[in-house]
């Protein structure tokens, strides 16, 4: 008979951790991605010359811009998280 238990020894493992942690880490990327993608498409709609619309286009540029930071931070913890598990 199989059984379809997790092997605890397996399941508390530090590479079990890191797996858990990629997962996580690619969620968060995709999540920040998609926003980016939608941040990028409202600053070139907000483009207007009033005063209120110049504000807002501004915030959303800025929003657009931490969000890109953050993308890049999370590729730098995936790409650690990568070197980690071939060691």
């Amino acid at each position: 008979m199989y059984s379809f238990a997790p092997d605890q020894s397996v399941a508390s493992s530090p590479g079990w951790g890191r797996i858990m942690a990629r997962r996580e880490v690619e969620d968060a990327m995709s999540t920040l991605q998609e926003t980016r993608a939608t941040l990028v498409s409202l600053v070139d709609a907000s483009c207007w010359r009033s005063e209120g619309f110049r504000a807002l286009n501004e915030l959303l540029a800025r929003l657009r811009d931490d969000t890109g930071r953050e993308i890049g931070d999370l590729e730098v913890r995936q790409w650690e998280l990568g070197a980690g598990g071939a060691r």
